[in-house]
């Protein structure tokens, strides 16, 4: 163990003024992905396949090597889209989506006016109130049900019908919303429902007039997948991913840029392809862009399932996602499977003091080192902490990131793969 801790103590002296990380290439790219043209890598106007053949163009100018001649890996599902309107008035105010209210994911469409009422713990604990909510013309009606979240109520069965939709109103409002936070879905919902922001809906406000337009279809995404190969070791190794998908848009207006979700891991991910092809490592290194993440992990799941060159070939993966600040330091996902390695780039921080800190937590299913996890493949999964309040909503964007560490984070990266593709 002596010997081991001696050579990682010489490879981080050594390398420590060695790395050219190039910040202003991953800002260009963190632009480029945010950007309006790319319609927040969902699926309205082709924002994930416009994404996609940007990464191929990235590998492609660096000359990256890929399999059955091509860098794509197409696989199909369906997905919820919001491509028209997404509209709401409460007593004839308009709401803004995205700053006012958001729809659930798999909210199905919707259009008329509609009557509106507060159901509460005296509706629900009072006989005579009940009898009366009761007889509501159900189907004209948006229930608001927060009121009756986290309450002590005697009428349990009526909480539970009421959550289910039972009496079968148009839809549910959950207002009060302190953030408004999206999501995808692969299939509409069995009625609507709407977030409103806190503030946004008054009890007095009895009615609202409603037009959400949405749609199920299916979709061919890519993963996008090259590699340089290795200088002494070329059938084994290392890979980076990142997923490049997000949420897209609810709406013709409203867009959820994805900066550091995932904009930020993809930018880390292509600027060490840069350096990496400049000046390979012994082992192969191989770069997976996934698709699918945002809506269950599909795109790597999918690769796991058809894996362009045997898993057991994969010395060790390591996934980014939400690199954009680092300012409380580094989590690693799966620390506590791979104790050495941690340990190896616990070391690297505190010898050049890179990061505040390198935390290590359990497994976890909440990215795409998952499926390569479970199929027996030596996987990290890296994100980085900091003052960042946003995460899927409309205040993800580019110029909100600050990449206050992003320096020492690739070069922490960056040396540690090359200390485990070098380690005696």
């Amino acid at each position: 163990m002596c010997h081991r801790i001696l050579y990682i103590l010489l490879l981080a002296l050594s390398c420590v003024n060695g790395y050219a990380q190039d910040i202003d290439y991953a800002r260009a790219v963190l632009n480029k992905l945010c950007s309006d043209s790319f319609s927040g890598r969902g699926y309205v106007d082709g924002g994930v396949s416009k994404a996609a053949e940007f990464i191929k163009g990235e590998f492609k100018k660096n000359d990256l090597l890929n399999w059955n001649g091509d860098y794509f890996q197409q696989f199909a599902y369906q997905a919820v889209v919001f491509p028209g309107k997404v509209k709401l008035e409460i007593a004839d105010e308009p709401l803004e989506a995205g700053t006012d209210f958001i729809v659930s994911p798999g909210c199905p469409t919707v259009n008329g006016v509609f009557n509106i009422f507060f159901v509460d713990s005296s509706t629900l604990d009072n006989p005579q109130e009940f009898k009366e909510f009761e007889k509501l013309p159900f189907y004209k009606t948006f229930l608001v049900v927060d009121g009756i979240k986290g309450k002590k109520l005697s009428n349990l069965l009526a909480v539970d019908w009421i959550f289910k939709n039972g009496y079968k109103a148009k839809g549910l409002i959950y207002a009060n919303q302190e953030k408004l936070t999206w999501g995808s879905s692969m299939d509409w919902d069995k009625f609507p429902v709407i977030y409103i922001k806190k503030g946004a809906l008054k009890r007095h406000q009895l009615n609202c007039r409603i037009n959400i337009e949405s749609e199920v279809n299916d979709y061919n995404v890519n993963n996008v997948i090259g590699y340089v190969k290795g200088a002494k070791y070329p059938d084994s190794f290392l890979v980076i991913s990142a997923h490049y998908d997000h949420l897209g848009k609810m709406g013709e207006e409203t867009m959820f840029p994805g900066a550091n979700d995932n904009a930020s891991g993809v930018a880390m991910m292509l600027d060490l392809m840069r350096k990496i092809k400049a000046n390979p490592l012994p082992y192969s290194v191989a770069f997976m862009a996934f698709g699918g993440e945002e809506i269950g992990l599909l795109g790597s799941l999918y690769y796991t399932e058809k894996p362009l060159f045997p898993l057991s070939k994969i010395s060790m993966l390591i996934n980014l996602d939400l690199m954009g600040t680092g300012d409380k330091g580094m989590t690693v996902v799966n620390a506590t499977l791979f104790p050495d390695e941690f340990r190896d780039l616990q070391l690297l921080n505190i010898t050049n003091d890179y990061l505040p800190t390198v935390n290590p937590r359990g497994k976890a299913s909440n990215s795409d080192h998952y499926y390569f996890a479970e199929k027996g493949v030596k996987a990290f999964f890296f994100y980085l902490m900091g003052e960042y309040c946003c995460y899927h909503d409309t205040g993800d964007s580019a110029d909100a990131v600050t990449f206050s560490r992003y320096n020492q984070a690739f070069t922490l990266i960056h040396q540690f793969m090359i200390e485990y593709s070098t380690k005696p």
